[in-house]
């Protein structure tokens, strides 16, 4: 007859002996984006709009936790500013404060121009003014129109020389999309060919970021479902990074650190809600970057810094 302890001696051995899992075992990035284009003071009255509250709220972000800055500009009446000039001022005024933080751009200016032509006015105005202005840009790798006047259209060509356009000007692409097809024109097009620099930044959009192109909205949990699926298609070797937005944009940012994620995107410009199943407002970006930094050293992820963020992204180290 078998005794109780031989059998808990049999049952208990090995458990404390299994093997660590490295899923999580790398510096989280934290990428912040206070404002973007689109996200009006009728969504959220707290959403930044003038120089001022811009440049505050992303330096408050930086001092919080984001070693990269999702770099957007406004007008004085809060329109979005295309004017690499508006651009620049902005940067100039959060460098003074976070030197050494990471700026990511959206660099489209030209709206009646595709390729590198819609770009070239922000990108050539920001690199002559020198490398911290715009270490990375985003790049949208899905085809759409956000009104009659602006329509961005994605073809291999045109993201073959836009993404070559930015390496040779020591800018480094981020290639951002939803879906399965706009991820395997990156792996072909572009990794594949050379093109994309090693490493490549992927971006996932996920969740309700205010336009169809989003991915899909379903009901729980086959919006997770849908990421995680997303996220085997990423290759390997590139930078895994990931942009949610709308009412679940917490859940999905910590599932995205659990799945060892390199990148997450936080903040007011895609999210006007702190939670899912609450209508508590965001108060201000810092404010997501906090809650961020809680949950991933809850689960024991290190946060990086921006000179830490540089090395992951492949960015060049600078000298501040």
């Amino acid at each position: 007859m078998v005794s109780i302890k031989d059998l808990y001696s049999d049952i208990v051995t090995g458990l404390h002996a299994e093997p660590r899992l490295t899923t999580m075992n790398k510096k989280l990035i934290i990428n912040v984006a206070p404002t973007g284009s689109f996200t009006s003071r009728q969504q959220n009255p707290l959403q930044p709009y003038t120089m001022d509250e811009n440049v505050r709220a992303a330096v408050e972000a930086c001092k919080a936790g984001a070693a990269v800055w999702h770099c957007h500009a406004r007008e004085p009446d809060g329109l979005p500013s295309k004017d690499p000039k508006v651009v620049k001022e902005t940067i100039d005024r959060v460098l003074d404060q976070c030197p050494d933080i990471v700026t990511s751009v959206i660099p489209y200016a030209d709206y009646t121009k595709q390729g590198v032509e819609q770009i070239k006015p922000c990108v050539d105005y920001l690199v002559a003014a020198g490398p911290r202005y715009m270490q990375t840009a985003v790049l949208l790798i899905m085809s759409t129109s956000f009104s009659s006047k602006f329509t961005y259209v994605v073809t291999e060509s045109s993201l073959k020389e836009t993404a070559e356009y930015l390496e040779i000007n020591g800018v480094r692409p981020e290639y951002q999309g939803h879906a399965y097809s706009g991820l395997k024109d990156v792996m072909d097009w572009l990794i594949a060919t050379g093109i994309a620099k090693s490493p490549p930044i992927t971006n996932i959009m996920a969740g309700f970021h205010g336009f169809s192109h989003a991915s899909p909205i379903t009901p729980d949990p086959w919006s997770y479902i849908y990421l995680m699926s997303l996220a085997q298609t990423l290759p390997a070797g590139a930078v895994h990074g990931m942009c949610a937005g709308g009412r679940n944009w917490l859940p999905f940012t910590t599932l995205a650190i659990m799945m060892g994620f390199d990148m997450v995107r936080v903040g007011m410009e895609d999210s006007v809600y702190m939670y899912p199943h609450k209508d508590e407002k965001i108060r201000t970006s810092a404010d997501a970057v906090r809650k961020v930094v809680d949950i991933a050293h809850a689960l024991g992820r290190e946060i990086a810094t921006p000179d830490e963020a540089r090395a992951i992204l492949g960015v060049q180290t600078l000298h501040v």
